[in-house]
Formats: C-alpha cells, sequence, structure tokens
C-alpha cells in the first residue's frame, strides 16, 4: 500500500503575520529501514518524509498542522508551513531537523512554540533512530513575541527539579540581528533574572560574536530573512552555564533570550537565536 505523502500548509493571508524557523542541530544515525521504507512507498526526498513525521506528531498532540491550518480559524496562535532536514551526511553534524512556522500577531497568553517545535523535532528524530543534539536555532520575528515572564517562572520550577541529577555544562548562545541600541551587559542580567538563580551568564567579546555557536551549522533554514525583516546590525555571544544538555534546554534558553530582547525594546523585525554545546 503506498502512503500519501504529507502536505505542506498553504499560505494564509492575515494580515501582520511572521515566519518563525527552528531546527535543531546535531548527528543523526537513521535506520536504514525507515529509509528503504520511503523509498519503496511515494516519499520522493527525505525532507518529504520528515515532514510528514511532524504533522503525524502535530496531530497527536492537537497541535497546529497542515490539516488544521486552512482558513486559520479564530485565536489560532501558530501553524505548521514545512519541515525538513538533513540526514543524508551520516556521522556528520547537520541542521537535523526543522520547522517553519506562520505566527499570528499576540494573541494574549499565548507564546512562541520554542518547546512544541523542539518536541516535535526531537519525536520525529526519536522516531526513524537515534541523534546527537549539538545546537538548536530560531528565527524569531520580534513583532510576535509577547511577554512570557509568568511562563517562564513556572518553567524554572520544572527546570530546578530536573536539574538536580544533571551535571553542569557551558552553552554558548549568539544572537544576529540585534538592533545597536541594546548593551550586551543589560541582555545578560535580563536573561539572567529571567532564570531566577537556574542560568550564569556572561558576554563574549571577540571576532566570534557574529558567528553561531560550533554546535549549529553555519546558514541554518531561515537565515536569508534577516536580510528582509531586519531587526538591527548587531551580534552579541553570552557564554551559559546550566545544568543538563537536551532540545528542552536548548528551547528554554533560546526563549529566555527572546523575552530578555522584548524587555529591552526590541519589538520589531528578526532575530535568529542560537544555541549551542
Amino acid at each position: 500500500m503506498r502512503r500519501r505523502r504529507a502536505p505542506r500548509a498553504k499560505r494564509v493571508e492575515t494580515g501582520a503575520t511572521g515566519e518563525m524557523f527552528l531546527g535543531l542541530h546535531g548527528v543523526a544515525d537513521v535506520d536504514a529501514a525507515v529509509l528503504a521504507h520511503w523509498r519503496q512507498s511515494d516519499v520522493a526526498e527525505v525532507a518529504d518524509g520528515i515532514n510528514g513525521l511532524v504533522v503525524c506528531r502535530a496531530d497527536a498532540y492537537g497541535w497546529p498542522s497542515a490539516h488544521s491550518s486552512d482558513g486559520m480559524p479564530p485565536g489560532r496562535r501558530w501553524w505548521h508551513l514545512d519541515a525538513g532536514g538533513d540526514w543524508e551526511h551520516p556521522g556528520r553534524q547537520t541542521e537535523m531537523a526543522w520547522c517553519q512556522v506562520e505566527v499570528a500577531p499576540q494573541p494574549p497568553g499565548q507564546r512562541l512554540p520554542f518547546l512544541p517545535l523542539a518536541a516535535l523535532l526531537s519525536d520525529a528524530l526519536s522516531a526513524v533512530g537515534t541523534y546527537r543534539l549539538t545546537g538548536l536555532h530560531a528565527l524569531v520575528p520580534m513583532e510576535a513575541a509577547v511577554d512570557a515572564r509568568a511562563a517562564l517562572t513556572s518553567v524554572s520550577e520544572w527546570r530546578e527539579l530536573t536539574a538536580l541529577r544533571q551535571p553542569e555544562r557551558t552553552v554558548r548562545v549568539s544572537l544576529a540581528g540585534v538592533p545597536d541600541s541594546v548593551r550586551a551587559g543589560t541582555l545578560a542580567a535580563a536573561a539572567g533574572g529571567l532564570a531566577h538563580g537556574l542560568l550564569v551568564c556572561r558576554t563574549e567579546t571577540g571576532a566570534d560574536t557574529g558567528t553561531p555557536p560550533e554546535g549549529v551549522t553555519p546558514h541554518p533554514i531561515g537565515h536569508e530573512r534577516l536580510r528582509e525583516t531586519p531587526g538591527g546590525s548587531l551580534s552579541l555571544s553570552f557564554a551559559c552555564t546550566v545544568r543538563g544538555w537536551d532540545g528542552d534546554t536548548a528551547a528554554w534558553l533560546a526563549e529566555l533570550f527572546t523575552e530578555a530582547l522584548r524587555q529591552c525594546g526590541t519589538a520589531t523585525g528578526s532575530v535568529l537565536v542560537s544555541v549551542g554545546a
């Protein structure tokens, strides 16, 4: 029986919306049986298979997918546009899986989907093999970023418990497209405050502040949008001491720094947030 390819969502014209990209980077070891199965079906490319996995998983969680995006019901915060990834280079660090969503402008109380998208991609990778996470990137439409302070306070209670069994490690966070008015020290202090004692953050200086962390592949999906909707020309880099390392941790750091940027007055354009361990 031939499997029908999961659809890409139709772009919905709703006025002031933005696109958000989130990708997981690392080394994926995909089971050969999965690729053989796709070759025997109507899945023409690996990216089509990844897109189908993400759509299926979003449906399972009751989250917006290509099956639920037509016309965008009132109150819908985000919906699926596309997903893909690079599984063509076994043993090499790649952008293993990525997802692109359309984001509606600031419905009250609904944050940007950092953790949901990271969970979808992690589930898809775990379903087809094993992987080692080295980084995460998110292209964030800052116009759509809402006040996430209360939610991050709740998340900190979860992290405080789950981090007890995890060793400390240093994770690098870099940001590109930041307005020139933002001060690195102010941003680091804001991120540290939002983490409620679970993050030690120091600014980095030097030529490497304009490059992504080693765990993130150059020019990730969505990177070119920085030229289309520039928020600024400043690049910043931070060394962050945290406990544990997984997709949840990376997504948490990306949301922390997005909220810190929002508090610093970054409300327009796109910002590329990269997290690498």
